[in-house]
């Protein structure tokens, strides 16, 4: 869960810089949004080829990424209760996986 959260901030980061993302999310003003996009897919990517060895890691980020894209879009357009609503569920899930490893 940790790597598809790093996937999904990233993919976030580069859908903020397309011109359909909707005018009222929260949108990051700094220039460096595409680097900061590039460095979580990686640092998500590194995890899962960690986790899984170089093939079904890179498969799984693959995945990820594709489903992260589609959850970023497809939320983001629905409006800003499901958007913000869907980050909430996601983070509830990580907080879930974090506990669970601290036992």
């Amino acid at each position: 869960m940790l790597a598809c959260y790093f996937i999904l901030i990233g993919t976030y980061l580069f859908y903020t810089r397309s011109k359909y993302f909707p005018a009222f999310l929260f949108r990051p003003n700094i220039p460096t949004v595409k680097s900061l996009g590039t460095v979580f897919l990686v640092i998500g990517t590194g995890i899962y080829v960690h986790s899984d060895g170089w093939a079904g890691g890179l498969l799984l980020s693959l995945v990820a990424f594709s489903l992260a894209m589609c959850l970023t879009q497809l939320f983001s357009t629905l409006g800003r209760k499901y958007f913000y609503g869907m980050a909430a569920i996601i983070h509830l899930f990580l907080l879930i996986e974090l506990i669970s490893y601290a036992r």
